[in-house]
């Protein structure tokens, strides 16, 4: 019959018990000769001057040391087997732990792809109701006024005066989502107020991210499920199987993509003046334009409020600023810089080290003085 690895684990932990008790056991029998040869020793220093048996005295010195040779020898051997069993049953236990978490990970995984389609048949019935809504609305009815201002960026309908039906239907189908399942919902603050939005991840392939290089279609709750969750638990089960990476509780995570932009915390900040930075390790810098707020990288802020191009949103004066800048708009009904040119900003340069060669490095520094 197979052995299972507790079992495995159970016997050496047994062994390596018996063999620390046995060492208990020779060690305290070379303390004891280790005590005996030392009085022996003693004895025949103090009977050298006398009429003693000299010759009887340096026979048992002589068998005490090579009975604590011996015992000496035994202890060596001893540490030897321990020092092996423990190796073995380290081996083993994570061997267990790692084929433990393997089956745990593929559960995960099997688990996730049930309840992907749960909810796939769930969107398939409110799809025919938010659907049924929908057509229930005229095209051009007029349900309150909407300012593109406002609205997300991008949408289809920006310059329609008033909410489109698919707007409203949309707003109805968030609010509902949001109630149900609150903390799948981002929140954010920019100039224009409070915003609450749930959001796709639109690249799917080896680097996952919110944001992609193309427009990407959406995939259904399986598949999406299949893409970042289910097959990355399980190469990552694999992986822990067979010993592919290293045992310990850090790996019960997903393996990090192998893409080398690292990107820098971001911070929202409110622009007052036109700035441009380098934000990529190729191609123009990036234009900023003045009077609205912007997430831009920790060390991109950190500069311009440094050189008074900028104040940070979390700061008393960010608010100051958008609020003013808000009123100004108001009143003028502008919407900020229509267009801004890179001779219009002031260049703060290669501020993350993105640009690596000299010659790049020396005409940044030429550019900002």
């Amino acid at each position: 019959m197979k052995k299972t690895p507790e079992t495995v684990i159970a016997g050496i932990e047994t062994e390596i018990a018996n063999l620390v008790g046995r060492r208990g056991e020779i060690f305290d029998h070379h303390t004891s000769a280790a005590a005996k040869l030392e009085k022996a020793r003693i004895d025949r220093r103090e009977n050298l001057g006398r009429s003693g048996d000299i010759d009887t005295a340096s026979i048992e010195i002589r068998d005490l040391k090579n009975s604590l040779s011996d015992l000496s020898d035994l202890l060596e051997d001893l540490d030897l087997q321990i020092s092996t069993a423990t190796e073995r049953l380290a081996f083993e236990r994570d061997k267990h732990d790692r084929l433990k978490r393997a089956e745990e990970l593929e559960k995960i995984a099997i688990t996730m792809t049930k309840f992907a389609h749960d909810v796939d048949s769930a969107v398939s019935a409110l799809a025919k109701t938010v659907t049924a809504l929908r057509a229930v609305l005229p095209e051009d009815i007029k349900l309150w006024p909407a300012h593109n201002a406002s609205r997300p960026p991008g949408s289809v309908d920006a310059g329609r005066a008033t909410a489109s039906p698919r707007e409203v239907v949309a707003g109805v189908v968030a609010d509902a989502l949001a109630k149900a399942v609150p903390d799948l919902f981002d929140t954010s603050m920019d100039l224009y107020g409070y915003r609450c939005a749930l959001s796709r991840i639109t690249s799917m392939g080896v680097r996952k991210d919110w944001v992609s290089d193309t427009r990407t279609s959406p995939l259904s709750a399986v598949e999406a499920a299949e893409s970042l969750i289910s097959r990355p638990l399980k190469e990552l089960a694999e992986n822990l199987a067979s010993e592919a990476i290293p045992s310990g509780a850090e790996v019960i995570r997903l393996p990090d993509a192998p893409f080398s932009d690292s990107r820098p915390p971001e911070e929202e900040a409110f622009v007052v003046k036109p700035l441009s930075f380098i934000s990529s390790p190729s191609g123009p810098a990036q234009i900023i334009g003045r009077g609205r707020a912007h997430f831009l990288p920790k060390p991109v802020v950190d500069r311009a409020v440094q050189e008074g191009l900028a104040f940070r949103m979390s700061s008393p004066e960010g608010v100051a600023a958008a609020e003013e800048e808000r009123r100004r708009r108001e009143l003028i009904r502008g919407y900020g810089d229509p267009s801004v040119r890179h001779e219009d900003c002031v260049a703060l340069g290669d501020v993350m080290g993105l640009r690596t060669h000299a010659d790049e490095v020396a005409e940044v520094d030429r550019v900002i003085g």
